[in-house]
C-alpha cells in the first residue's frame, strides 16, 4: 500500500464513510477476508484493499491507489454500501491517517502475552500504528478489541469510538466488565462463539443514535430495529460452534478462533445478519492466492495440509500449540531454514518444532553450524521427532504424501508462502482430492 492521504480519504466532523479499518500484527487479512465474505453473503457491495490488492464485489481491480480513490468515491456517490481496508503497520505508522474517518475498525493483536514480541523493533512500529488506526474511528463508529492481549487494551483510552471487546474465555476480566456494564462483547465459550444482547443490538441502537445526533445520518433498517424491540431471546446469542467453522480446525487453531471472533464483532455491530455470518464461516478457507502469509489449510483426502508464514518465535508458538491440540495421529513438519533468525533462535526454533510426534523435513539447504544448532534444539525434546533433509520443497512434499495415513498432518513453514502454496497445490492436484 502506497499511501493513504492521497486515497480520497479527509477527516470528518459529520457522520462518517462505511469505512472499516482492520490492523494487527496477526491475523489482520484473515480477519478482512472474513468480514468481506459475510458482507457479500449479506448481499451488500462492497470494496476491499488488502495486502493481494483491491477488490469490488468479487472482482479484483488492477493497482491499488488509484482503484482504491475509486472505491472511496463509490461510497461517497453511494454506489458501494461498504469498503475494508486491511493496514499495514509500517505505512500508517510513517504516512498517519486522517482524523476521524472510519465508521468501524479492528486491532486483532500486538504480541498476544509473548514477552519476546515485545521486544522487536517491528512491534514499536505496530503500537504506534495501532494508535494511529484508534485515533482514526469517528466517535460515532465502533472498534472492535482484543481482550485477551493487555498491549491492545490502551487503544480504548486512545479512541472516541464506542468499543467492542472479545475474548477466548467469558471470565476475561475485561470482558466480564463489559458483559455486566451490557455493553457490546463476543466470546468463546465451550466450543461455541457466543455474542450479548448488547452486541447483537448494537447496529440498531447506533443508527438511532446517530439519527438524533446527526442531520445526514442513514436511517436503521427495519430488520434492525426489529432487534431491539424483540426480547424472547435469551441475553447471550450463540453465533456457531466452531466446529462447524473449517478455519479454526475444529477449534484446536485458537488464533483462528479470535479472527473469527474479532471479524464476527465487526459484522455484528455493522450489521451483517447471523445467516450471513454462519454461512461464511461454514464455508470460509482461506487460499494461498488470496492469503498467501496467513495460515491456509487444505485437504487432501484423509490428510490435513497446513501451509503457514510464521517468521518468528511468538507465532511459530501458537501455531505449534494448535497444531499439537488438534491431535493428529503424526504430524509431518516441512520447514525451511529461517535465514533471517540468528543460530540461537534458530536452535529455539528446532526445539519448538521438536515437540510434535513425527517428522521434521528440512526442505532447504543449511550450513553445518545452523543444522547443528537446529538439531540440539530438536533433540531437547523428550520424544524427539525424526529429522530429515531434503533437496527441495517439491521433493520434501512428495515424501509427506508418501508417507503420510488417514488422520496425519502435514504442516508447510513458507519462507515464500505464495510460490510454496503453489507447489502445494500443484502436488495435490497431481494426487487428486
Amino acid at each position: 500500500m502506497t499511501s493513504l492521504d492521497q486515497s480520497g480519504l479527509r477527516s470528518q466532523t459529520r457522520f462518517p464513510l462505511s469505512l472499516v479499518a482492520i490492523t494487527g500484527t496477526r491475523g489482520k487479512s484473515t480477519t478482512a477476508w472474513l468480514l468481506y465474505r459475510m458482507v457479500r453473503a449479506q448481499r451488500w457491495s462492497a470494496g476491499l484493499w488488502c495486502s493481494s490488492g483491491v477488490f469490488v464485489d468479487e472482482r479484483q481491480l488492477e493497482g491499488e491507489l488509484q482503484p482504491w480513490t475509486s472505491v472511496v468515491q463509490a461510497l461517497r456517490t453511494g454506489d458501494l454500501d461498504l469498503a475494508i481496508q486491511e493496514l499495514e503497520a509500517p505505512v500508517v505508522a510513517t504516512v498517519g491517517l486522517p482524523a476521524a474517518i472510519y465508521r468501524a475498525g479492528a486491532v486483532t493483536t500486538l504480541c498476544g502475552n509473548d514477552d519476546s514480541c515485545l521486544l522487536a523493533p517491528a512491534t514499536r512500529y505496530a503500537a504506534r500504528a495501532h494508535e494511529i488506526v484508534a485515533r482514526a474511528i469517528h466517535p460515532h463508529g465502533f472498534i472492535v478489541l482484543n481482550a485477551d492481549d493487555p498491549d491492545v487494551l490502551g487503544l480504548a483510552e486512545e479512541s472516541l469510538a464506542r468499543v467492542i471487546f472479545f475474548a477466548l474465555h467469558p471470565e476475561n476480566p475485561v470482558l466480564r466488565r463489559q458483559r455486566d456494564a451490557r455493553k457490546p462483547a463476543i466470546w468463546y465459550d465451550d466450543g461455541v462463539i457466543v455474542a450479548n444482547r448488547a452486541l447483537y443490538d448494537y447496529q440498531a441502537l447506533f443508527a438511532w443514535d446517530a439519527q438524533t445526533t446527526e442531520s445526514d445520518a442513514f436511517s436503521a433498517p427495519s430488520a434492525f430495529l426489529e432487534r431491539v424491540e424483540t426480547r424472547t431471546e435469551p441475553d447471550d446469542i450463540p453465533v456457531i460452534a466452531v466446529r462447524e467453522a473449517p478455519i479454526t480446525l475444529g477449534g484446536a487453531l485458537l488464533f483462528q478462533v479470535q479472527n473469527v471472533l474479532c471479524a464476527t464483532a465487526l459484522a455484528l455491530g455493522l450489521g451483517i445478519s447471523l445467516t450471513a455470518i454462519r454461512s461464511t464461516l461454514r464455508t470460509f478457507l482461506p487460499t494461498h492466492d488470496l492469503l498467501p502469509s496467513s495460515c491456509n489449510l487444505v485437504f487432501l483426502r484423509d490428510l490435513i495440509v497446513l501451509i503457514d508464514g510464521a517468521r518468528d518465535l511468538w507465532t511459530l508458538r501458537t501455531l505449534l500449540r494448535g497444531v499439537r491440540q488438534s491431535t493428529p495421529r503424526k504430524v509431518f513438519v516441512v520447514t525451511h531454514g529461517f535465514p533471517w533468525l540468528s543460530q540461537e533462535d534458530l536452535r529455539e526454533v528446532g526445539r519448538i518444532l521438536g515437540r510434535v510426534t513425527g517428522m521434521i523435513l528440512i526442505s532447504e539447504p543449511l550450513g553445518d553450524e545452523r543444522l547443528a544448532a537446529f538439531r540440539e534444539g530438536v533433540v531437547e525434546n523428550v520424544l524427539p521427532p525424526v529429522i530429515v533433509t531434503q533437496p527441495d520443497l517439491p521433493q520434501a512434499l512428495q515424501t509427506v504424501l508418501t508417507l503420510a495415513r488417514p488422520g496425519d498432518l502435514c504442516l508447510v513453514l513458507a519462507s515464500d508462502p505464495l510460490k510454496t502454496g503453489e507447489i502445494v497445490r500443484r502436488i495435490i492436484d497431481g494426487y487428486g482430492t
